[in-house]
């Protein structure tokens, strides 16, 4: 494969260093100018508009590529985990369920206290964890929905606005859900 020209002035380190950093320094609102200049000083060489360009299209294509795996794990692979950890909860539960009815079925004098103390403390716990596991996919649903598609299309001024407004409602879903387990308690 042919170089273009400025690549034999940068190692691939160093290249994987420059479209990091254009992806931190844009996401943080810097402009092209602002970034071009950050860069050559972060490494000590004068980093060109073409180069810097070229990068560009670089982070924003691997951007993509991660977005779109994020997605299909989000989508697919992460409910089927959510899933089978519910099911193995619920195996759990049933069986401490059991062998908590069979402790209770005992003679009174040949019960162990502790062992129905401790049966009854852990089905509680895992009770506890199924409710929470079933909160999840809700709160990330309405999380999805508050993050426009705007939001990384917009200009800079228009950013800290969708910011502030993803910061309250993100305050408000937190103050909603601490309200739902007290109104449990």
């Amino acid at each position: 494969m042919a170089r273009k020209k400025g690549d034999k002035d940068y190692t691939k380190s160093e290249k994987q260093l420059l479209i990091s950093l254009i992806n931190d320094y844009s996401l943080f609102g810097a402009r092209d100018h602002e970034i071009i200049q950050m860069l050559s000083k972060k490494i000590g060489k004068n980093v060109s508009e073409t180069l810097f360009y070229r990068l560009k299209k670089e982070a924003k294509a691997k951007k993509g590529e991660a977005e779109a795996w994020l997605d299909y794990f989000v989508r697919y692979q992460l409910i089927g985990f959510y899933g089978n950890r519910m099911e193995e909860l619920e195996f759990v539960q049933r069986t401490l369920l059991k062998a908590l009815i069979e402790e209770k079925e005992k003679p009174r004098e040949n019960q162990n206290k502790s062992t129905i103390n401790q049966l009854a403390k852990t089905i509680a716990d895992i009770s506890k964890v199924l409710a929470e596991f079933g909160l999840a996919p809700p709160v990330i649903a309405h999380m999805k929905d508050m993050i426009s598609e705007n939001y990384f299309n917009s200009q800079k001024n228009k950013d800290d606005d969708e910011i502030k407004r993803l910061i309250a409602n993100v305050q408000n879903v937190y103050s909603e859900f601490l309200e739902m387990g007290s109104e449990d308690n």
